[in-house]
């Protein structure tokens, strides 16, 4: 019989099983959809979901944070997002009656293969000569790359009896497949996963966008996700700029004592220089979607001076953050491991802060674009900051 945990909570998170449990809110979201009848949107928020699915792994591992309590939440995880959500949206699409046997079989044996997975984990495959990672049986999460291509064919072509059979002959063939011992095909690249999941979002989202325009339902996430782009471009020239030692008279501290050493007079005039650029990058892309008819977030003003004022968000969304660890005595670009997770959540949320404020009143968004910008930016500058340390142009990951 097991004591009490100390601490008074039955677990303690770390990063990566809060990269897991951001699934819930996605799942939660697409089954709201789901009975919305809103069937494409659903399956865009599945297939996001399905990318934390494929990151918590890959960086429990390289961070060191494997542990059996994070096999079982992801098994969880997995149902939710591969079993329960996917029969929904079937079951709301019509895939009833007889097809119900299929669906019925797919969620069985899924349930089955995830709780032989929690026992066994990974396998290794040497059939090929040289040992190398493996599933057995083929995993849950191919359950949407099953059914979303055919929803989107049923979607574009009609021909709803003959793709429905043809899915119910495929879930079953999956289902088998789920449960048979062999090695199955494990992706390994993070690029891989990356193309698969956010490729598969972007081709469901740009298909309920030809279809609704601006009454698409995810249409305020996406013109959040958007503005992030000249952010990024900014950021990373920024970052090859500090790697490079560009303007080296320029690289002196703002006010040390206040923010630290590396808040920089550079930073303060590279940042909105480049983030501007940036912008600018996205001028042809604009013109195609003018050309559609579609308005976006940036329609109707100047690209470079709107890029540059993100840029001065970004800067003063993280000054009130340097300072607050200044006073708490934490070196620049350092993480206390006392309240590690919350530091780093800081970190990634105060430029988000003050980007969106910044556009919020520049661009005269709505509080949706602006609340999801914040929402969702801490996402994608940790990928972000994951790119730039693996190819040396940041000192850390977070």
């Amino acid at each position: 019989m097991s004591s009490l945990p100390a601490g008074g909570w039955i677990i303690r998170l770390n990063r990566v099983d809060l990269i897991t449990l951001s699934s819930v809110p996605l799942t939660l979201l697409a089954l709201f959809f789901t009975l919305q009848q809103e069937l494409l949107t659903a399956l865009a928020l599945l297939f996001l979901a399905m990318t934390a699915d494929a990151l918590d792994g890959l960086l429990a591992r390289r961070w060191g944070l494997t542990r059996e309590f994070g096999r079982y939440l992801d098994g969880f995880m997995d149902v939710l997002i591969y079993l329960v959500s996917p029969a929904l949206i079937l079951l709301q699409w019509g895939f009833d009656g007889i097809y119900a046997v299929a669906l019925v079989t797919m969620v069985a044996a899924g349930c089955i293969r995830l709780s032989v997975f929690n026992q066994t984990g990974n396998i290794e495959d040497a059939s090929k000569g040289s040992a190398r990672p493996a599933y057995l049986g083929m995993p849950v999460f191919w359950s949407l790359l099953i059914i979303a291509p055919l929803v989107l064919l049923e979607h574009w072509l009609g021909a709803s009896a003959f793709i429905k059979a043809l899915l119910a002959l495929a879930l079953l063939w999956f289902s088998v497949q789920m449960l048979r011992a062999r090695p199955f095909f494990k992706f390994t690249s993070l690029a891989q996963m990356l193309w698969i999941t956010l490729g598969g979002f972007s081709l469901l989202c740009v298909t309920t966008l030809v279809a609704q325009g601006a009454q698409a339902p995810l249409h305020p996430l996406l013109m959040a996700l958007y503005l992030q782009v000249p952010v990024v471009i900014g950021g990373v020239a920024h970052m090859w700029c500090v790697s490079n030692d560009v303007l080296p008279s320029f690289a002196r501290p703002v006010w040390k004592s206040a923010f630290g050493s590396n808040k920089t007079w550079r930073g303060v005039l590279l940042v909105p220089l480049l983030t501007a650029l940036g912008a600018l990058c996205l001028w042809p892309l604009e013109q195609v979607f003018q050309a559609l008819g579609w308005p976006t977030v940036w329609s109707g003003y100047s690209l470079l001076l709107a890029g540059a004022m993100a840029g001065v968000g970004y800067i003063l969304g993280e000054l009130p953050n340097s300072w607050f660890k200044r006073r708490l005595g934490i070196a620049p670009g350092q993480v206390p491991e006392e309240q590690r997770y919350w530091f780093i959540a800081l970190d990634q949320i105060d430029s988000a802060v003050g980007v969106a404020l910044i556009l919020g009143w520049w661009l005269d968004l709505s509080a949706a674009v602006v609340l999801l910008y914040i929402l969702t930016f801490p996402l994608t500058a940790l990928l972000v900051k994951q790119w730039l340390y693996r190819n040396k142009l940041k000192d850390s990951a977070v």
